[in-house]
């Protein structure tokens, strides 16, 4: 399980890192798991104390961003000329994955706000070049979904 230093937490900052350790458990079990998405993100809410709204949110977060992959790991690869997706780190890929959810699909949370809990995930659970690598593809994805909603 994933564990961050910081015991204090906003309660959508608390859903998102229970997200983060969801996404991460599915990308490396490499099996079919779409069934267990609900049940991983219940036993760590659980086991975090995450209740009500958060919960919630976690939930619907873990889900989703996990039935689009697909999509989030083409936009991706789409910025990322010289990255192999197979060869990011699992964390790096997976707090993209959410941010990208999150930016897409969540209208109520505002595209900087989900850019800035990424980066802040990078710092916590990533390497030292996590965060600057996070910022880089998200926006290098941002600016290439609006130069393509505009052109």
């Amino acid at each position: 399980m994933i564990q961050s230093t910081n015991t204090t937490f906003r309660p959508r900052h608390q859903a998102r890192i229970i997200v983060l350790q969801v996404l991460y458990q599915l990308d490396v079990q490499r099996e079919p798991v779409d069934a267990k998405v609900a049940e991983i993100v219940t036993r760590l809410a659980t086991e975090a104390e995450l209740t009500g709204d958060a919960a919630d949110y976690a939930h619907r977060l873990a889900t989703g961003a996990w039935a689009a992959h697909p999509r989030y790991d083409a936009m991706i690869m789409e910025v990322s000329a010289h990255w192999d997706l197979a060869r990011m780190a699992v964390v790096d890929r997976n707090i993209l994955r959410l941010a990208l959810h999150e930016m897409n699909e969540h209208p109520d949370v505002p595209m900087r706000v989900a850019m800035d809990e990424a980066i802040e995930l990078g710092r916590e659970f990533g390497d030292e070049h996590t965060p600057q690598f996070i910022n880089g593809v998200l926006d290098a994805v941002w600016k290439h979904r609006n130069a393509h909603q505009t052109g």
